[in-house]
């Protein structure tokens, strides 16, 4: 995601000055290369868990832009506060990050964690429909990353080839997710509720299954009445049956078992497998989608408001769907929030952004810009 968040920036007219930093030189060295642009004065080598060295390198920016993995998010946010420098970032957790709200609020810091794709723009757009109704009584997002019909990845085995951080793919597919249904929190095994979902073509037939709870979506917005706030993860048919499976050969299980002697998890050799033979080759398509369904009363009468797009690797700009929904809307609020158009100290849920019919307009027309274009519609009976 660096990449796309520095081909992002750098294409910006307001941005005068980048420094990329990585816990790796060599491979910073080599996504500046890709981008080749001027704007980029240094490359830095930086452990983020080195909190002195973060704030010195941070100190006397407008903002950073994070393209962190989530468990080293927290650490970094709190060297950007004390640095006294913005942030906006593409992981960070929310069952952690908003205990900083306070100390960003003090030190006039805005932080807004975790403006993605999923989480983000979909965290976004239930800010819009909610917006537009009198009362909230739903929230659903299906969303998910594949590789194009007809390429190799789509032909493989798992349907799959990796275009995000790959031990949390592998994650998504077990236990079991605690949402809000029925006006109750619940709990649902991962994988047990497959059901088809369908986009426009060159999509078409998708599978979807619950694994994400929007409860956030709800308390950052202080509402009362929601019935329903739930996610679902969008992958080819046939994903559920298949990751069953694995599941029940034991192939993702964490516990160790003996072989020739040696410890191994099975679940680490499968992330190590997936490194190793999933990765997308030159040329490759990917493809994202996402629908966003926010449901309730307009005027007294039952309404939603359904939000949708998809997008697909970018070849040209040797960039994945994945990067581009991903990277472009944190670089987005990354320049809103140095233009000062979104002065909001403390940390933000993105839920904000679409809530605010101001910050919401700027940031669609940017998305737009970026060839992102979400359809809107509304339903209501008609009699």
């Amino acid at each position: 995601m660096g990449y796309g968040l520095l081909k992002d920036l750098t294409a910006q007219k307001e941005v005068d000055e980048v420094v990329a930093a990585d816990a790796s030189l060599e491979g910073a060295k080599a996504v500046v290369a890709r981008v080749g642009s001027d704007k980029v004065k240094r490359v830095e080598k930086i452990d983020v868990t080195d909190r002195k060295a973060t704030v010195k390198l941070i100190k006397g920016f407008d903002v950073v832009a994070g393209g962190l993995p989530r468990q080293f998010c927290d650490g970094a946010i709190a060297a950007t506060i004390e640095a006294g420098v913005d942030w906006a970032d593409i992981a960070a957790n929310f069952g952690t990050v908003f205990s900083q709200h306070e100390a960003a609020k003090k030190a006039g810091v805005t932080v807004v964690p975790h403006i993605g794709l999923d989480v983000g723009t979909d965290r976004v757009l239930c800010g819009v429909g909610a917006r537009k109704l009198d009362e909230v009584e739903g929230f659903y997002v299906g969303c998910g990353g594949f590789p194009q019909k007809g390429t190799p990845g789509y032909y493989n085995p798992i349907n799959y080839k990796i275009s995000w951080y790959w031990p949390f793919a592998v994650n998504s597919n077990l236990g079991v997710c605690r949402c809000l249904k029925g006006g109750k929190m619940v709990e649902i095994p991962i994988l047990s509720d497959a059901t088809e979902i369908v986009f426009p073509e060159p999509l078409g037939k998708l599978e979807a299954y619950t694994n994400g709870s929007l409860v956030d979506v709800v308390e950052h917005l202080g509402l009362k009445g929601v019935k329903d706030a739930y996610a679902q993860t969008i992958r080819w048919p046939g994903h559920c049956e298949m990751w069953r499976k694995l599941r029940d050969l034991h192939f993702l299980d964490a516990e160790p078992v003996k072989v020739r002697g040696v410890d191994v998890s099975p679940i680490e050799l499968w992330y190590a497998l997936g490194e190793k033979w999933l990765q997308y080759e030159p040329g490759e398509g990917d493809a994202i989608c996402q629908r966003v369904i926010v449901s309730g009363k307009k005027d007294g009468r039952s309404a939603a408001w359904t939000y949708e797009f998809m997008d697909f690797g970018d070849q040209k700009e040797k960039l994945t769907a994945m990067a581009r929904t991903t990277a472009f809307p944190c670089s987005i609020v990354a320049k809103m929030i140095a233009k000062g158009q979104m002065d909001m100290p403390g940390v933000i849920h993105p839920v904000k952004i679409g809530y605010d019919e101001k910050l919401s307009a700027i940031f669609f027309k940017e998305m737009a810009k970026r060839r992102i274009n979400i359809t809107e519609s509304f339903t209501s009976p008609f009699n």
